[in-house]
C-alpha cells in the first residue's frame, strides 16, 4: 500500500476515534469519567451541560489544542477533521470559536479594511451563510456567518431581534477617530422600540441628587426608557413619568435590588452602578444586541472610565478552590469584540428572567452583593461578557477593603480572597462561621478548611514538642505520614493522626496528651495498656501506638542517631526512617493517588489485597456539587492542584 494511503488512513482513524472520545466524555460523563474521579453533579443525567462548568472548559481547552495541531499536520488529508475538532470543543464550551481558520468571507470582505468601497454582495442563494472556496474541500459544508455585524451589501438575517442588528462599513468610515463603523441598521423595522425591551436600575443609595438628575437627565437624552431609582430617602422627580423611586428604608441594598426587579415589565435590564454620567457612547442597543445574539450569554457589560479619565475594560476571571478564591483582571476568550467574564466590574444589562431566577443574595450591601451574584450565576453555568467598545461614565472604579470582601467570603467559605487589585485578604474561622467541630460531617464530601488543619497541627505539634523535650522518642505513621508525604500536613480529608511511640513511656506520653491535646468534649481512652490509647476530640484524634524499637534501628549505623524527618505543618517532624518506603509497602499499589477516607469509601476484599483501596484516585459523589471544596471537584492524583489550586500545568 502506498505510503501516502497509510499515512492517510491512519491520520483518519485516529481523529475519528479522538472525535467519538470527546464526544462520548460530552454525553456519557458518568460512565466514562467517573473511574477517574473525575467531578460530576450528583444528579444522573447525562449530557454535556450536565458536566460541571470547570470540567467542561478543561477538556474543551484539550479538544481545542489538539484541534489547532491537526490543521498544523502536513500530512492532515484535508481540513475536515480540524473543523469537527473545533466544533466540538465549542459544543463543550460556547466561548471557543467554531473553525475560525476555515470561515468563509464573502468575496472581497477580508480587503474592506483598506479599501473605500464596499465589498461586493455575495450570490442571492447564500442567504444568511457563504459557500466555501474553490480551494476547499468539497466534502466541507457550508458555515455560517457567525459575526457581531453584517457587511453593507450582504442580506439581514432572518431572525426576531430586540434591537436592530449592526452593518460594518469598514476600517476606513471613520477614520480618523474611528467614531462610527459598526453601525445600526437605519432602515430596521422588526425591533420594537428600546422602550419595551430593556429598563434602567439606577442604585442610587448614596447619590447627591445633583448627580442622580444629571445621569437621569443623560439618558434620557439618549433614549426612552423606564427608569427605577433605589434611593436612601426622598428624592425630587420632576417630568419623569418613567421613573419610579424605591427607598431603602432600612434594609440591604440586595433586598432593594430584588423587590426593583419584582417591577420591571421588560425582558432586559440594565443595572447601573456607579454611574456619574451617561452618553451615546453608553450604548445600550449594543448590549442588547450581544444577548440577542449569543444565546448562551446571560450577561453584557462596558467598559468604564472614571472623573479621572482611568479607563478600564472591568472583566474578571474568577476561580475557587480549596477556600479560596482568586479574581484577575483579563480575559481568555472573546466573541463578538466582547471578552468572555466570570465577573463584571462595570454597568452591566441581563435578562430579567435571569434575576429573578437568581435573586440577589438577601442581606448584603456594597461590591459583595454583585460579586456574590457573579459567583452564583457563574456556579449555575451562565455566561457574561464585557464589550470594551461601550463605555460607562463612572464616578470611580471599583475598590474592595477586607471589610468590603468579608460578607462574600462568609457567604462561600473563603479563608483567602485574592483581589484584582493585587491586594489577598485573610479570614479566620470564627469571622467566616466555620466550625471544626464535627469534622467528620465534613471529610465525606469535602475538604477539611485550611483553618481546621491549621488548628489541627499546631494541637499536635504543641505536645510532640514537649516530648522531644522530655527526650521521648516518636515516629508519624501510617496515613500521618502519608499525609506528611503527599501534602507535608494532614492528608485534608482525614481527621486521625496516627504516631508511634516507644513502649515503656505510656504514662509519661498520656500525661503529654492530657495537658496539650485534651480539650473540650475530648476523651483519652486506653484499648490496650502500655500498648495503644487514643485522644478523641470533636475536631481531631490522634492514635498512639508503642513499639519495642522505632524504625531508625533500619538505617545505616552511622545515621541511626539522626532519626528522620519529614515537613509536617510547616514544621520538620520525626516520621519513619523512610517515609516513601513506608507508604508503598503499607498501602500498596498507587499509593500516590488519592483515596476517600476508609469511613466513607471502604475497600472490599480485592482493594485490601491491593493494599487497602480498590481503586485508588476515586472520590464519592458531592452532596454539594457546585461547592470549591468539593473533593471530586479535584483530580484523585497529585497534590498541586489542592496545594496550587491557581497553577496551570
Amino acid at each position: 500500500m502506498h505510503i501516502g494511503v497509510i499515512k492517510k488512513e491512519f491520520f483518519a482513524g485516529f481523529t475519528s476515534g479522538f472525535v467519538l472520545a470527546a464526544l462520548l466524555l460530552a454525553l456519557h460523563p458518568a460512565g466514562v469519567l467517573r473511574p477517574r474521579g473525575c467531578p460530576l453533579p450528583e444528579t444522573g443525567a447525562l449530557g454535556a451541560a450536565r458536566l460541571q462548568v470547570e470540567h467542561r472548559r478543561r477538556l474543551a481547552q484539550v479538544v481545542s489544542e489538539v484541534s489547532r495541531q491537526v490543521a498544523r499536520w502536513p500530512d492532515a488529508p484535508d481540513g475536515k477533521w480540524a473543523r469537527r475538532l473545533s466544533e466540538v470543543a465549542a459544543e463543550l464550551d460556547p466561548r471557543l470559536p467554531r473553525a475560525p481558520s476555515l470561515l468563509v468571507f464573502p468575496a472581497a470582505a477580508s480587503s474592506s479594511s483598506s479599501s473605500s468601497s464596499p465589498p461586493p454582495p455575495p450570490s442571492p442563494s447564500s442567504s444568511s451563510s457563504f459557500s466555501s472556496s474553490p480551494s476547499s474541500s468539497s466534502s466541507s459544508s457550508p458555515l455560517q456567518w457567525d459575526f457581531s455585524a453584517r457587511l453593507p451589501d450582504a442580506p439581514l438575517p432572518n431572525r426576531s431581534r430586540s434591537v436592530c442588528p449592526e452593518v460594518y462599513f469598514g476600517g476606513r468610515y471613520g477614520w480618523p477617530f474611528f467614531q462610527h463603523g459598526m453601525e445600526a441598521e437605519k432602515e430596521c423595522q422588526e425591533a420594537p422600540p428600546l422602550y419595551d425591551v430593556l429598563t434602567v436600575l439606577l442604585p442610587a443609595r448614596r447619590w447627591p441628587e445633583r448627580r442622580l438628575r444629571r445621569v437621569r437627565e443623560a439618558i434620557a437624552k439618549e433614549h426612552r426608557v423606564r427608569v427605577i431609582v433605589i434611593a436612601e430617602g426622598e428624592i425630587t422627580v420632576k417630568d419623569a413619568a418613567d421613573v419610579r423611586v424605591i427607598k431603602l428604608s432600612g434594609r440591604s441594598e440586595s433586598d432593594a435590588l430584588n423587590d426593583a426587579v419584582e417591577l420591571v415589565e421588560t425582558p432586559f435590564v440594565f443595572l447601573g452602578e456607579s454611574l456619574a454620567h451617561f452618553s451615546n457612547q453608553s450604548s445600550l442597543e449594543r448590549l442588547v444586541r450581544v444577548l440577542d445574539d449569543l444565546d448562551h450569554v446571560q450577561v453584557a457589560g462596558g467598559a468604564a472610565r472614571d472623573t479621572r479619565g482611568r479607563w478600564i475594560h472591568g472583566c474578571l476571571q474568577q476561580h475557587m478552590a480549596n477556600y479560596h478564591a482568586k479574581y484577575t483582571l483579563g480575559y481568555y476568550h472573546s466573541k463578538y469584540e466582547c471578552m468572555y467574564c466570570d465577573d463584571l466590574l462595570t454597568p452591566f444589562a441581563t435578562r430579567t428572567k435571569l434575576l429573578r431566577t437568581i435573586p440577589f443574595s438577601a442581606g448584603l450591601s456594597g461590591q459583595a452583593v454583585y460579586r456574590d451574584w457573579f459567583a452564583k450565576v457563574r456556579s449555575a453555568g451562565h455566561l457574561a461578557v464585557t464589550c470594551p467598545d461601550v463605555m460607562f461614565f463612572l464616578s470611580d472604579h471599583v475598590n474592595m477593603t477586607a471589610e468590603d470582601w468579608l460578607p462574600m467570603a462568609r457567604r462561600w467559605a473563603l479563608e483567602r480572597v485574592q483581589a484584582f487589585d493585587g491586594q489577598e485578604h485573610h479570614f479566620s474561622c470564627e469571622s467566616l462561621g466555620i466550625s471544626c467541630s464535627d469534622l467528620m460531617s465534613i471529610v465525606d464530601s469535602f475538604l477539611i478548611p485550611l483553618c481546621c488543619l491549621a488548628f489541627i497541627t499546631d494541637k499536635v505539634h504543641r505536645a510532640l514538642e514537649v516530648a522531644e523535650e522530655q527526650q521521648l522518642d516518636y515516629e508519624l505513621t501510617a496515613g500521618t505520614v502519608l499525609g506528611a508525604v503527599k501534602f507535608g500536613s494532614v492528608l485534608p480529608w482525614d481527621i486521625d493522626l496516627d504516631i508511634f511511640i516507644e513502649c515503656g513511656n505510656q504514662g509519661r506520653w498520656m500525661d503529654i496528651a492530657h495537658a496539650h491535646l485534651n480539650g473540650k468534649g475530648c476523651s483519652l481512652k486506653v484499648y490496650e495498656a502500655d500498648v495503644y490509647f487514643s485522644v478523641i476530640c470533636p475536631k481531631y484524634m490522634v492514635e498512639f501506638t508503642c513499639h519495642r524499637r522505632l524504625s531508625r534501628s533500619f538505617l545505616p549505623v552511622e545515621y541511626r542517631d539522626v532519626p528522620t524527618r519529614i515537613e509536617f505543618g510547616g514544621r520538620w517532624t520525626k516520621a519513619q526512617s523512610n517515609p516513601g518506603l513506608y507508604c508503598r509497602n503499607q498501602y500498596g499499589f498507587e499509593v500516590l493517588r488519592h483515596a476517600q477516607h476508609w469511613r466513607f469509601l471502604p475497600a472490599p476484599e480485592m482493594g485490601r489485597k491491593k493494599g487497602g483501596y480498590e481503586s485508588a484516585g476515586q472520590w464519592k459523589s458531592c452532596r454539594n456539587p457546585t461547592h470549591h471544596a468539593c473533593l471530586d471537584r479535584y483530580p484523585g492524583d497529585g497534590n498541586l492542584p489542592l496545594l496550587q489550586p491557581f497553577l496551570h500545568p
